[in-house]
């Protein structure tokens, strides 16, 4: 923590963030470090908004212990920043933000599954953006026949594992390796890589017992000192940052928690950012910082009043006329001169996000920009229509563009809020109109909730378009014979599509056999029957052994204009339309070669 560049050493903190899987332990192992419970405190255990927390370089020291060689020099640096991303893959663009704010990364893998889809996501952002990185193989104490050793280094506890458990370890370090070669990545064990140039270190770590942690942090500190001094260095210019979250502090009013990632901001400086309803330029009237080892988003402690702070740094700022700033927007401290080359960039990064637009397609509501950007892409990803997505509460203007879609596509009269608030005229207003309102704080679970509702209205829509529709069937007549004739009741099997009663069956030559007016099985009335089902049917016309025998296959005479309908909206199922395929080859072959078009 620098608050006073003058003073201040020649090297700032590193920014670093943490990657990889969701649960892979990634804010677990910032937890056993900051003697906090932050990630108890997420929504469904995962984290959901960027965090960061500063590591002075004397928790540094103490962390890694005997690891620092006496007589050594000491680390310059004077601590280290890290910033705690999300892991689902909903959360690229906040991974990528904070990796290309980053100067090097924690690559989390849990050892008991590998490599995993938001894993190989997160390593394509590190290769594409060039930060380097080491691997956490995490949760080692989970490996079967591991000997649990608390707040020990990991080579201490490598000497005091059984065989069995050293086997295991090997085996998911092999096929991490194996993993990281596709991407041209060298990894190799970290105590067994004399140049960490050309390595990628994996350092086993477990964020329940601490084993591993001082390897971790002496690694990344060591590495970032030595390798990224030119990045480090200190510079004095006006600040650039990104706005995590807007929050009213008691005493306080609006309050910017932000992350300066460049250069100085102070006391009365002026500060462009993203609002609501376009840039808000203001000036600082505080600046706050929390103490060491604090996460950002949730201190334990009260934060310190300074007149400045140096880049690496989480910040909380006080200023006039944020109440509609929109968190996740970038940071930039101006002279009146910069003033409008910053309102520029904001504008462009809003045009970026926001959404409004008179075609069909789902009302998007989240609390920050971050968050409207990352479901923004998830839905587009998933070919879901946006209609309109900005930030704040639902509204009942967003109950009245949601009936506007649902006017156009049913499929699209919904609202999807990501960890907002809805107004109680918005609550009305959605139970008059019938627009579900879809809200959660986790982003993949939103897309899953979503994807329910779609599937039921698809249904729902299926089977409206069915009514009075005559559904596609193909049965064999089996060997089974209850009554022979008035009506001829025999056992069939249905080979393709539904066989339903009141419908008219014919043979291969297109002749009429009967109506079939009951299906039973077990003497039980059945509406219909479906493919593979063997049952009993009653039909009106036919005397078995005459019109219909054994071995007989029979067809659903669809009408015409019903299976030019089906043909042409593909209303019904693959084993429905092959009933429906043969029907028609059927009606061209004796009829109409022209039949159904």
């Amino acid at each position: 923590m620098v608050t006073n560049p003058e003073k201040s050493p020649l090297m700032r903190s590193p920014i670093t963030v943490i990657l990889g899987h969701v649960d892979s332990g990634k804010t677990s192992l910032l937890d056993k470090v900051r003697g906090t419970a932050v990630q108890s405190r997420e929504s469904g255990g995962i984290t959901q908004h960027i965090g960061a927390s500063f590591f002075p370089i004397e928790t540094v020291n103490s962390l890694c212990g005997s690891l620092l060689a006496p007589g050594k020099r000491t680390l310059q640096i004077p601590g280290i920043l890290i910033i705690d991303t999300p892991g689902h893959s909903s959360f690229m663009n906040l991974r990528q933000r904070g990796a290309s704010a980053a100067n090097f990364a924690i690559l989390v893998v849990d050892v008991r599954r590998g490599i995993q889809p938001q894993t190989v996501e997160s390593l394509r952002i590190l290769v594409k953006q060039k930060v380097p990185f080491l691997i956490a193989a995490n949760k080692v104490d989970r490996l079967p026949g591991w000997k649990s050793n608390l707040n020990i280094s990991m080579a201490k506890s490598l000497r005091d594992q059984p065989p069995s458990a050293l086997e295991a370890l090997d085996a998911i370090i092999y096929d991490i390796m194996a993993e990281l070669s596709h991407f041209n990545i060298e990894p190799e064990r970290f105590d067994k890589i004399k140049n960490f140039a050309k390595k990628v270190a994996i350092i086993p770590t477990s964020a329940i017992t601490g084993e591993g942690i001082p390897e971790l942090f002496l690694v990344l500190a060591t590495l970032t000192e030595q390798y990224l001094r030119t990045q480090l260095e200190l510079h004095l210019n006006k600040g650039r940052g990104v706005v995590l979250e807007v929050k009213k502090e008691v005493g306080l009013g609006t309050t910017l928690d932000v992350i300066l990632f460049d250069g100085v901001i102070k006391q009365n400086s002026q500060i462009v950012i993203a609002g609501v309803n376009g840039p808000i330029s203001t000036y600082i009237r505080a600046i706050l910082l929390p103490k060491d080892l604090d996460e950002i988003r949730d201190p334990r402690n009260k934060f310190e009043n300074v007149d400045q702070a140096v880049a690496a740094i989480g910040v909380k700022l006080v200023a006039p006329n944020i109440d509609d700033a929109i968190a996740g927007s970038s940071l930039y401290v101006v002279d009146d001169y910069e003033k409008a080359e910053a309102v520029h960039r904001i504008e462009e990064e809003l045009a970026n996000i926001l959404v409004e637009t008179d075609e069909a397609g789902v009302i998007v509501k989240a609390d920050t920009l971050g968050s409207l950007e990352a479901l923004v892409n998830y839905l587009r990803d998933n070919n879901i229509h946006i209609r309109f997505a900005s930030v704040g509460d639902v509204t009942k203007k967003d109950v009245y563009q949601a009936s506007l879609s649902k006017d156009e596509n049913k499929l699209y009269g919904v609202i999807l809020s990501f960890r907002t608030n809805s107004t109680l005229e918005a609550i009305d207003e959605a139970e008059k109109h019938q627009i579900p309102i879809i809200g959660s704080d986790i982003i993949y679970r939103l897309g899953e909730e979503y994807q329910n509702y779609e599937y039921e209205v698809q249904k729902q829509l299926e089977q409206e378009a069915l009514k009075g529709i005559v559904r596609p069937g193909k049965i064999k007549v089996l060997p089974y014979v209850f009554r022979q004739c008035k009506p001829c009741i025999v056992g069939v099997e249905v080979l393709s599509g539904t066989l339903t009663p009141q419908v008219d069956l014919i043979n291969r030559e297109n002749k009429k056999i009967g109506t079939l007016i009951q299906i039973q099985d077990k003497g039980e009335n059945l509406s219909e029957a479906k493919v593979n089902e063997q049952v009993a049917v009653a039909i009106k016309g036919p005397t078995h052994g005459r019109q219909i025998e054994e071995g007989d296959e029979l067809w659903v005479d669809v009408p015409e204009s019903h299976s030019r309908r089906i043909l042409k909206e593909k209303l019904l199922s693959p084993t429905e339309m092959d009933a429906l395929n043969e029907l028609v080859e059927i009606k061209r072959r004796t009829a109409n070669k022209y039949w159904a078009l």
